[in-house]
């Protein structure tokens, strides 16, 4: 059956507002083919960002992110042993957030916290659910992260920004975020307003210097996630966004991302083999063997000093010099 052509829009950087590009890469929705469009990557001529572009309006949310979008049913699209162990995964990460701060107890934010993990997950480290807060587009999750005692607003974080404490939070995370935002720039001022001074930001995303990316760069490549991941970043430009606001890089850090090798090759045999039944094998959700492999290979090219396809900034949000005296 033919699909209905989406209805773009052309549009600036999300990183640097210009309007100077080159085409990067084209692709197609190989993972959920809401369309039969092709879809164009550009490069900035200004700062390097890569983005989609032109790329869906708003009115298409609906139909680029489909009911069984893997988000929207994470125990049912991931396997169940996948899913034990990245909750104990979780689990060491935030002690590792926490590794961060000053206080074990810190007013937390999760943007884009889904259904909550990451506010549960501090709940049983001891944090008080009166100092949890999430943010997500979904009544349904909101709702039930309020019924469970803690604070939860629906919508984009530049909508609800004013509902919430400013210049309050010790710690704030944007996990595989940043790339589906419209406006990468706009998010990074409403976050930094939000940090207290000393507070952390913890920005995860795909990155673009890697070695996958060179490989599948045309357009196979997992992490373009078209036409969901609207802009991708790299260590540059992430700081780039951070020093804007007046945020100390502390650290970047390279973390596995088993499911854009894994979706790489099935975007691969997918379009140029059309093998459906083999590229239905490299699925990062259900198959363990291709999930150990490309998680194990990625950890150690992170421990010998390779930068991997997903990459996390710690910033500090600096405290005033009158503060300091």
């Amino acid at each position: 059956m033919v699909k209905k052509a989406l209805q773009l829009e052309p549009v600036c950087c999300g990183v640097c507002s210009g309007d100077q590009w080159r085409e990067y890469a084209k692709g197609k929705d190989y993972e959920y083919n809401t369309s039969d469009d092709v879809f164009q990557i550009v490069e900035c001529q200004l700062c390097g960002n890569l983005y989609l572009n032109p790329r869906p309006t708003k009115s298409e949310l609906s139909t680029i992110y489909p009911p069984n979008y893997y988000a929207y049913n994470y125990n049912v699209a991931i396997n169940p042993i996948a899913i034990r162990a990245k909750d104990w995964l979780d689990k060491v990460k935030v002690k590792q957030w926490l590794q961060h701060l000053s206080t074990p107890t810190p007013r937390f934010l999760d943007v884009g916290c889904g259904n909550g993990r990451y506010l549960k997950i501090l709940h049983q480290l001891g944090v008080p659910r009166d100092y949890l807060y999430g943010v997500e587009m979904s009544d349904r999750q909101i709702e039930q992260l309020k019924a469970d005692g803690f604070h939860g607003y629906y919508g984009r974080i530049e909508d609800v920004e004013d509902q919430l404490p400013a210049a309050s939070f010790d710690l704030i995370v944007l996990l595989q975020v940043l790339e589906h935002v419209e406006n990468p720039r706009q998010m990074m001022t409403s976050l930094a307003k939000l940090l207290a001074p000393g507070g952390i930001l913890i920005v995860e995303t795909p990155n673009t210097k890697s070695w996958d990316v060179k490989l599948f760069r045309r357009g196979y490549w997992g992490g373009y996630h078209i036409p969901r991941h609207w802009n991708l970043l790299s260590a540059a430009t992430l700081k780039r966004l951070a020093n804007e606001q007046g945020l100390d890089i502390k650290t970047f850090n390279f973390l596995p991302a088993h499911s854009f090798w894994i979706f790489s090759f099935h975007h691969w045999i997918s379009d140029r083999w059309k093998n459906k039944t083999l590229a239905n094998w490299f699925n990062p959700y259900q198959n363990l063997i291709l999930l150990t492999i490309f998680t194990g290979f990625d950890l150690v090219r992170a421990r010998l000093g390779f930068s991997t396809s997903n990459i996390q900034m710690v910033a500090l949000k600096p405290y005033p010099p009158t503060e300091q005296e």
